[in-house]
């Protein structure tokens, strides 16, 4: 059986177990693209044969690679490197349908809930909202094909999205933002970090509860410096990646402490 050389350096004198001398072996040359995604990985027993393992070791392996979102099982097939990870560059203001629509994915939405609410807390904060103001919160699930993808919260100042709730937001809110209301996208900021998903948010996104997630906030301001979003993005670590393009003398990198946060707020929606 032809594998890659890497599986063959196993260490059997390690302290380090053989499972995860695996898994680690398979993980890297699944990073260098080694293996053809369209075909199967040999089977845990062809495997165990060939590198001399016992199969309970090559199903541990297997098994932590596919939590960890980097091979998928389909029934009846076999296991297979997961699917290339959705890109979602951060080098202009675009969102995610124009991005998705750009690399060529099928995407959907489905409308959690949308409220408006008064002006408090960290959205308003960040919105730079004065009291008795009101913000247009919307939270949406954003799907590729027919998986899950990302959460998304967004607060809108409502003074300048008027009626937002009766717009379709089922695709681009940010077609509607433009063309509608004549919002300009001048200026965005947007600061990732990683955390892990709590039970709800797993559930939603069809992962197990503490995985990883990419959490980002989002604030746009137009040309009068108003800043009229500002979104709370929850994606899936084994299916995302973020790209930044850096020019230069002309990248700007700054610490804003009005959005550093050392915990994000990730409240459950509200049934209705």
């Amino acid at each position: 059986m032809n594998l890659p050389a890497a599986l063959y350096r196993l260490d059997k004198k390690s302290l380090v177990p053989l499972y995860k001398q695996l898994r680690d072996a398979i993980g890297q040359t699944l990073q260098r693209g080694e293996w053809d995604a369209e075909t199967p990985l040999p089977s845990e027993r062809d495997l165990s044969e060939a590198l001399q393992l016992s199969r309970a070791t090559v199903r541990q392996a297997l098994q932590t690679l596919e939590a960890d979102g980097w091979l998928v099982r389909q029934q009846g097939r076999g296991t297979f490197p997961a699917p290339a990870k959705v890109e979602q560059p951060l080098s202009m203001v675009k969102g995610f349908t124009e991005d998705m629509r750009q690399a060529g994915f099928e995407t959907t939405t489905k409308m959690i809930s949308g409220v408006l609410e008064p002006a408090l807390g960290r959205g308003a904060r960040v919105l730079k909202m004065t009291k008795n103001s009101i913000m247009a919160v919307t939270l949406r699930l954003r799907f590729v094909g027919n998986q899950p993808l990302m959460l998304e919260r967004t607060h809108l100042n409502y003074a300048l999205t008027p009626g937002i709730l009766e717009q379709d937001l089922t695709g681009s809110l940010y077609e509607i933002l433009k063309v509608k209301y004549g919002l300009k996208f001048v200026h965005g900021e947007e600061i990732i970090e990683a955390i892990k998903a709590e039970p709800w948010l797993a559930r939603l996104l069809g992962i197990k509860s503490g995985a990883p997630i990419l959490y980002t906030q989002r604030i746009i301001s137009n040309e009068k410096n108003q800043v009229f979003e500002y979104t709370e993005r929850f994606a899936r670590a084994d299916k995302t990646s973020f790209r930044a393009t850096l020019e230069g003398d002309h990248t700007k990198i700054a610490y804003n402490d009005e959005m550093k946060v050392k915990k994000p707020i990730i409240k459950p929606p509200i049934a209705k």
